[in-house]
């Protein structure tokens, strides 16, 4: 299915590159792995190029199911299809299109196979993508993280004391997915991939603090998790700002924390 793929696209000449990543491209793939195309597209003929999706994604196999997704700045856009397989089992393929302007050095790139390449931009920046230290947030995001993390703690807490438990889960999950998560790999210095392959990623201690920012629908039980993410990010806080000299008053979220305390016990 990837052969018939690549075979509309190969020929075409707006298509400048064709790059196959994931663990297919390091070798790793099962049955469970996404089949990762990155298609680069020339200047100016990004639009027709991706008007054309649906047919590339078409020839390469029977569809079970199919989406777009929106891209972020700089990302590319992407058809995701699962398609049935030779042997029934499904199969999940990324279409990945980007415009030649939007590639560069990074470390998704490194192990990538390049499977076309008319100019040769396409393999320098694979090349060049070996051995790049992994993005680091900048001195304002984290500042905004940390804004931001205090604010989703105390809109997690009046949830939990009024009840709306459903909500108050799913505010943990975004505080571990938006800020636990990545302070976890920018302390380690590792690639920010979310959740992907985390538990062989963690010692036993980080990933028993992780495990505890779960929680059952139970009020006390969601107060703890949330306790224990207040714990974690401290810790992971107090590594990337330390590496980054950054200071921040500690009187704001110690006033929240108080308060939280207080509403607590007095429940």
């Amino acid at each position: 299915m990837l052969g018939r793929a690549i075979a509309r696209l190969r020929e075409d000449d707006r298509v400048v590159g064709l790059v196959v990543g994931g663990s297919l491209a390091h070798g790793a793939a099962d049955h469970y792995s996404d089949v990762d195309l990155y298609v680069v597209v020339r200047e100016g003929a990004f639009d027709g190029v991706l008007a054309e999706r649906g047919t590339v994604a078409e020839a390469a196999g029977s569809q079970l199911f199919a989406f777009d997704v929106d891209p972020v700045p700089g990302g590319s856009t992407d058809r995701i299809v699962v398609y049935e397989g030779p042997d029934g089992f499904p199969i999940k393929f990324d279409l990945m299109y980007l415009k030649e302007s939007d590639l560069g050095p990074a470390p998704k790139w490194a192990g990538c196979q390049v499977l076309k390449d008319a100019g040769g931009c396409v393999g320098a920046v694979v090349a060049r993508s070996r051995g790049l230290a992994p993005p680091q947030p900048t001195t304002e995001e984290l500042l905004a993280l940390n804004q931001k993390f205090w604010t989703w703690c105390w809109y997690v807490f009046g949830k939990i004391i009024r009840g709306e438990l459903w909500e108050a889960l799913d505010g943990l999950h975004n505080i571990r997915s938006l800020a636990i998560v990545p302070l976890l790999d920018w302390a380690a210095e590792r690639p920010h991939e979310g959740y992907r392959r985390l538990e062989g990623k963690l010692d036993p201690e980080t990933a028993s603090r992780v495990a505890a920012t779960l929680s059952p629908l139970e009020p006390g039980a969601l107060y703890a998790a949330l306790r224990a993410e207040v714990g974690l990010f401290r810790g992971l806080r107090a590594t990337v700002f330390g590496r980054h000299g950054l200071a921040f008053d500690p009187a704001p979220e110690e006033t929240l924390e108080a308060e939280m305390d207080r509403r607590w016990a007095a429940r």
